[in-house]
Parts: structure tokens; C-alpha cells; sequence
């Protein structure tokens, strides 16, 4: 393992990491917390963040799902110092446009004799490895092609014949290298198969690809998934065959679900952007993600960027699988609503319920336009504490801005109960009349109302209050009453109540 002096030095040196998405999807869980890792790292030690699209499985590959993770990548604030749209030297940084460099350096390896070409049909290869899953054993190319001379190789290819490349393992070596959290690992090279590293077609297989563009951008600590792990020696071989020097290798721990089981969607294991239109904040992500698998002590676990930043070291990554709970990025992302400032959360209501009410039925709105963003500023107070998404909160507070509706549910809800509704509305739209005007309309004038009146019907202050919930609000629960019919205003307060009380008495 890596050494603390070792780790500590590489501030005073060039560092450069890489994330490497490839666009057969939308960027999830595993891959932005890849991307912050290795932001992070760049970060703290002055090093160079690159960012490298591996685009050559054509089977698999989603052109569309590029921007999107450009996006998702720029919204969690893990922005790029080369790439695409940056640019820099040691570009291009879109594998597709990088398939001449393949080709050179598998013909550098074909003219060592460290790489051979293979005519075997994918027919003939699937029958091998049909034969050796019969067998009990795992597939290994038996180098059927090895032997056939280059210049007949070049000869048939002349001629049309479909080939791939392969490499050339070693029969009696060992690969060894040192890995940040699982330590020396060691491979004899005799269970390492003849890999192909060029298609047929000519594009270039993942292993050979990744390890030449490694190289080549000269990334000094290569930070990924410990799904990786058993590439690692297969991408070990083309540094060696090449001449190439090895980078620090770090493999992160898993990322399961909460039950410890494998993540899937059921765990919360969607998109980036789903996440973002759900109405969570990328300060409440991005630092969720980087507890995945990493830690700066036992207790803490609220931190800003900056203090990633300042706290993150590589060490203090663990091996023991990550738990991804979708109930503590809930919690942690409340946290932050409730402890940002209102101007960085306010825009972020307001463009909810302007987008809420270009949908909403016209008839039914109840808000002059350039009365929203006043309303917003007093709706916040009561809702900041309750609700843990942006997007949570505009089913806690759409009747702010349009007439509510009463189900047939509501409508019954008093009819069998010791309480007349009919006798609490009647009387609390007389007590709200007396009060004079919309200045002297507030939650304290209010409250001082209501509990009177209370007093006058000898009747509690919760059952009292649930007949005015439902009013005004069409449900039993609502943002705090008083403040909520404050909100709203005496006319609109008096209009649900009459409304209410119509409802019923027509039952």
C-alpha cells in the first residue's frame, strides 16, 4: 500500500485524474460519486480535473445521454479543467475521434510480435466457450491465430478477411501493482487470457483503450470503481507491452442498497437529473455522495464544499461497501433547505409554483402575477421546517395560489360527528368580518379570535380548528392556520369558508 509520505507528496507534483463516463445512459449514483472522488483528489492537491467520453461500444452507445451528464456533472459543481468544451493538450478527449491513435499503438504492438491478428469467427469462438462452460472452466483463447505469419496475417486482411487483434499475455509472469484500499494485488499472467484489443470493425476494446488514453494523458492516479479491479491487470499488460509507466490505482468500495443487497432503482439508484427535477439540492448531494465510502471521522457528516475540499484525503476511503439510503439523503437534503439562505432556496420555490400555475386551470387561480414572489416570502417560514425536496413543497402550498376543491369525502366528513361544522362557520365568517381591515387581518388577530370564539361555543381548540383546516385548506393537514388564513387574506379566508359551509349544508 501506498505509503502516508507518498500520498502527501503528490501535492507537491503534477496530479491528474480522470472520470470516464461511458454514454450508454444517464449519469447514476456509482458514477457521480466516481466523478467527485476524483474531483475532490484534483482539488485538494492543485492537480487537473479531465473529463474523457469513452464512446466506442456502438452496440450500447446513446448519443443523447451526453449532455445530460455534462449537465449533471455541472449542476453537482464538478466542473472540468480538460475536456470536452475545455479543451487542452492532450486531446481528443472523445474516444471516437481517437481511433487513429489505437490503431498506431496495436500496430506498434503487432510489429513487437506483443500482439497477433485473429481470424477466428465470433461462430467459432462462441462454440469454444460453449465447450469450455460444459467443461466446468472459464474461457481462454488457445491462440489458434498465433502462429500465422504477419505478413499472411497482412495478406488475408488484404483480402477481405475479418480480423481482430489480440494481445499477448506472458505464459510465466506475474503482474503486480498497489492498490490504495485493497493493497498489493498480484496476477500470474498465465490466467490472463489473449484479450482482443482491436475489433474487427477497428475500433478498440475497452482495456486496451482506457489503459492507452491513461497513459497517454498522463494520468497519474487512476480512481474508479472496484468493479474495475479485475481490469486492472488486463490493463497493466498494455502499459507493459508499450513501455508505458504504471499510475496509482484506486478502487472505490461498492455502493449497495440500504438492505445490503446489490443498488437498483429500488434502492434509489437513478439518475442524477432525477434527482435534480425531484427538487434535491446539489449542496445535499454532492455531499451525501462523498460519505459514499469515505469518511473524515466517526461523527461528522454535514460538510460544505470548501470543507470537503480542505478535509478529503484518499485514506480516509474505506473497503467496506458503501449503503446508499435514499431516507438520509431525504434528511440531509431538509437540512439544507431548512439551514440555507432563503435567497438560495426562494428562486427555487418560485420557479415550482410559476411552472405549477402556467399548467393550473385558469378560473381557479387566485394570485395576480406579480403577487407570487411577495407570497413566497411569507409562505417559506412555514414550510422551510416541514419538507425535505423543492418539489415536496408545492403539494404543501398550491391552495396559496388557486380556489380549493372539497371530494365527497370532505364534504361527509362532519356529518356523523358531535361538532356542527355549520355552527363554526357561520359563526367564525361573523367574527372574521368584524375585523376591520387586511392591516389588522394577521395571525395574531387571528388567534385571539378563534380561541374566543372557542370559548363562546365551548368547543376545543383542535376540533374547532379542524373545520377551518378542511375550509380552507381542503384537507386535515395544512401549513399552520393562523398564518395560513393571514396568507390568504380576509376575502379569500371568508369566500373558502362560505364555500365550505355550502358544501355541507347541501348534504
Amino acid at each position: 500500500m501506498k505509503s502516508m509520505q507518498t500520498l502527501k507528496n503528490k501535492k507537491d507534483s503534477n496530479v491528474r485524474v480522470r472520470f470516464a463516463p461511458s454514454p450508454t445512459g444517464f449519469l447514476h449514483i456509482g458514477g457521480a460519486r466516481t466523478a467527485l472522488f476524483n474531483w475532490l483528489y484534483a482539488k485538494k492537491t492543485g492537480g487537473t480535473f479531465i473529463l474523457r467520453i469513452e464512446d466506442t461500444d456502438t452496440a450500447r452507445h446513446q448519443e443523447n445521454t451526453i449532455e445530460p451528464i455534462f449537465d449533471s456533472l455541472r449542476w453537482l459543481g464538478i466542473n472540468w479543467d480538460e475536456g470536452p468544451g475545455k479543451g487542452g493538450d492532450y486531446g481528443p478527449y472523445r474516444q471516437s475521434e481517437r481511433t487513429h491513435i489505437y490503431q498506431d499503438y496495436a500496430q506498434r504492438l503487432l510489429d513487437d510480435r506483443k500482439a497477433y491478428y485473429c481470424f477466428c469467427s465470433p461462430e467459432e469462438l462462441k462454440e469454444k466457450r460453449d465447450a469450455a462452460a460444459k467443461k466446468g472452466l472459464s474461457f481462454k483463447y488457445d491462440r489458434k491465430c498465433f502462429g500465422i505469419p504477419l505478413e499472411e496475417s497482412r495478406e488475408r486482411i488484404k483480402n477481405g478477411e475479418p480480423s481482430a487483434i489480440r494481445i499477448l499475455a506472458p505464459d510465466d509472469g506475474t503482474i503486480e501493482f498497489d492498490d490504495m484500499i485493497y493493497g498489493k494485488i498480484k496476477v500470474n499472467t498465465e490466467n490472463l487470457d489473449d484479450y482482443v484489443i482491436m475489433r474487427s470493425n477497428g475500433l478498440p476494446t475497452y482495456n486496451f483503450s482506457v489503459a492507452v488514453d491513461d497513459a497517454l494523458m498522463e494520468i497519474t492516479d487512476v480512481i474508479r470503481g472496484e468493479d474495475h479491479l479485475s481490469n486492472t491487470p488486463k490493463q497493466i499488460l498494455v502499459y507493459r507491452a508499450l513501455g508505458f509507466s504504471l499510475p496509482g490505482f484506486i478502487h472505490l468500495p461498492m455502493i449497495l442498497g440500504k438492505d445490503g443487497s446489490k443498488l437498483s432503482k429500488r434502492h434509489g439508484a437513478v439518475s442524477v437529473g432525477f434527482y435534480r427535477e425531484e427538487g434535491f439540492l446539489e449542496e445535499a448531494m454532492v455531499n451525501y455522495l462523498a460519505l459514499l465510502g469515505w469518511s473524515y471521522d466517526e461523527k461528522t457528516t454535514i460538510f460544505s464544499v470548501p470543507e470537503l475540499i480542505e478535509k478529503f484525503s484518499l485514506e480516509g476511503i474505506g473497503k467496506k461497501p458503501a449503503r446508499f439510503d435514499y431516507d438520509k439523503l431525504l434528511w440531509m437534503n431538509g437540512y439544507y433547505i431548512r439551514t440555507l439562505p432563503a435567497e438560495r432556496i426562494k428562486p427555487l420555490i418560485e420557479k415550482r409554483v410559476r411552472d405549477f400555475l402556467e399548467n393550473a386551470d385558469r378560473s381557479r387561480i387566485i394570485i395576480k402575477t406579480d403577487e407570487i414572489s411577495e407570497r413566497i416570502d411569507r409562505i417559506m417560514p412555514l414550510i422551510s421546517m416541514r419538507i425535505k425536496t423543492i418539489s415536496e413543497s408545492i403539494s404543501r402550498i398550491y391552495p396559496f395560489f388557486i380556489s380549493v376543491e372539497y371530494n365527497e369525502q370532505l364534504k361527509e366528513y362532519f356529518k356523523n360527528k358531535e361538532i356542527s361544522a355549520q355552527n363554526v362557520l357561520e359563526k367564525t365568517i361573523d367574527s372574521i368580518k368584524e375585523i376591520g381591515n387586511e392591516e389588522d387581518f394577521n395571525s395574531s388577530v387571528l388567534e385571539e379570535k378563534i380561541h374566543k370564539l372557542c370559548e363562546d361555543l365551548d368547543i376545543g381548540i383542535r376540533k374547532l380548528t379542524e373545520v377551518l383546516r378542511i375550509a380552507l385548506w381542503a384537507d386535515k393537514v395544512s401549513p399552520p392556520l393562523f398564518e395560513t388564513m393571514a396568507i390568504l387574506g380576509k376575502d379569500e379566508t371568508l369566500k373558502r369558508l362560505a364555500k365550505y359551509l355550502k358544501a355541507i349544508d347541501g348534504k
